[in-house]
């Protein structure tokens, strides 16, 4: 009876052992064959032809939608790039062991576009990689124009597909002139005639004074009467003329390929409205606007996307809104593109305007009567010429742009307060003199 027990007890230890020692090897990661691997990279809707190692007689394609392999014959077959993306191919041998992995990945025509880039920029060495779906210029050039060339052909394979680490090496930088001259010219008169007569039982009441929103320089006026009737009479006039001429000198430096902004002036409020009674307050910017793109072509010309704009604050068109006075913009603005040599000047915007206004308002037919019509007749004539030319100068940068002389504080002197009080000099010279003075050098 013991002995049966024993072996029992015997048997289940050895099975438990058995059990224990099977355990760790069911665990294990079971791995890939150990195979030669290989790459290959195909540009999508286009075939290559490889060559194995030897004879195939099985090929298995992880994902036929991505690359389709066909077998020309037993060691070579050409793939097609159907769609962007990776995949892998196993190659079996005669005998029906794995005999090697292939894996395929399909991009872009990176070796027709670095063909392309040898033929356009011999000398240069720019270095073309696929890197998934997208392509990789790398390389040192030697001017931003065959940079930006060379970014251009690349976009042409890959659409907005293309990383750039196209570095120059010797960065050119722009100085761009811009001169903006304006000169307006107006005249104005307006008169107006206002007659009230009345007593107590009539009124003639005629005229309203000026036409315009100007308030008249200057009246004349009577009061009197004739029998049981009040007269009143009153003459307004007013004459306007002035010139006004503006110019702006913005200059602005950039690394040819960037762009570059500037704004010389301020911001405005300008109310918006939301919801139901809610205004929110939004502020436009005003003043010396320029905007421009410089790109130094390999021949030394320079390629200039300019947008400058002159733009100030007009009272006379302004809208009142809740109790608010909103000025509105007169803006002056040009955008163009254009190649120069180092140093050129050209006129890239010019325009003459000239305009004519006379405004008539009267009463009917008495108006019209010689002489005694003038009486109920208020006129208005308005003529205004407008000239502006926009003047740009691209330079290259040179050492001696990047000089700068130590400046310890501006040029001239700040008046005492006895010199402003007694003689009422605010300023250390009269306008047209010192350093803002125009004709004097840059």
């Amino acid at each position: 009876m013991s002995r049966t027990v024993l072996s029992a007890l015997l048997a289940f230890s050895l099975t438990g052992a058995t059990l224990a020692t099977a355990t760790p090897a069911a665990a294990q990661i079971l791995a890939s064959e150990p195979v030669l691997r290989r790459t290959i990279h195909v540009p999508r809707d286009k075939s290559l032809s490889f060559r194995l190692p030897g004879p195939a007689s099985r090929i298995v394609v992880a994902q036929p939608e991505i690359a389709k392999v066909t077998a020309t014959s037993e060691s070579s077959f050409y793939v097609q790039g159907i769609e962007f993306g990776a995949t892998n191919m196993l190659v079996y041998g005669r005998g029906g062991g794995l005999s090697e992995v292939i894996d395929v990945r399909v991009g872009h025509d990176a070796d027709g576009l670095q063909q392309d880039l040898r033929a356009a920029f011999p000398g240069e060495p720019i270095q073309v990689r696929n890197l998934g779906e997208m392509l990789m210029l790398a390389g040192e050039v030697s001017n931003s124009g065959v940079q930006n060339s060379a970014e251009k052909i690349a976009q042409s394979y890959a659409p907005d597909s293309v990383i750039s680490r196209l570095t120059v090496q010797n960065a050119q930088q722009v100085i761009l002139e811009v001169r903006i001259l304006e000169a307006n010219r107006s005249a104005l008169k307006d008169m107006g005639f206002n007659l009230n007569i009345f007593n107590e039982s009539f009124a003639v009441v005629t005229g309203t004074g000026l036409i315009g929103v100007n308030p008249p320089h200057g009246s004349i006026g009577t009061n009197g009467g004739w029998n049981a009737a009040n007269i009143q009479t009153q003459l307004q006039a007013l004459e306007d003329k002035g010139v006004v001429r503006t110019l702006a000198k913005p200059n602005l430096v950039a690394i040819s390929g960037q762009k570059a902004s500037f704004l010389a002036g301020g911001e405005f409020p300008f109310p918006v409205p939301q919801d139901l009674g809610r205004i929110v307050i939004e502020f436009r910017p005003y003043g010396v606007k320029l905007n421009f793109v410089p790109v130094v072509q390999h021949n030394g010309w320079i390629r200039l996307a300019v947008e400058p704009e002159v733009s100030a604050l007009d009272y006379n068109n302004a809208l009142t809104l809740n109790q608010l006075t909103v000025p509105a913009l007169t803006v002056r603005r040009a955008n163009t593109t254009l190649e120069l040599r180092d140093g050129d000047t050209f006129a890239m915007a010019g325009l003459f305007q000239r305009g004519y206004e006379n405004v008539v308002q009267q009463t009917p037919w008495i108006g019209d009567v010689p002489v005694l019509g003038a009486l109920f007749r208020s006129a208005r004539w308005k003529r205004q010429e407008s000239e502006l030319l926009i003047l740009v100068t691209p330079r290259l940068s040179t050492p001696a742009d990047h000089r700068v002389e130590r400046l310890d504080a501006l040029p001239g002197r700040e008046p005492s307060a006895e010199r402003l009080m007694l003689d009422g000099k605010s300023g250390d010279r009269p306008f047209g003199q010192g350093p803002f003075a125009e004709g004097e050098g840059r």
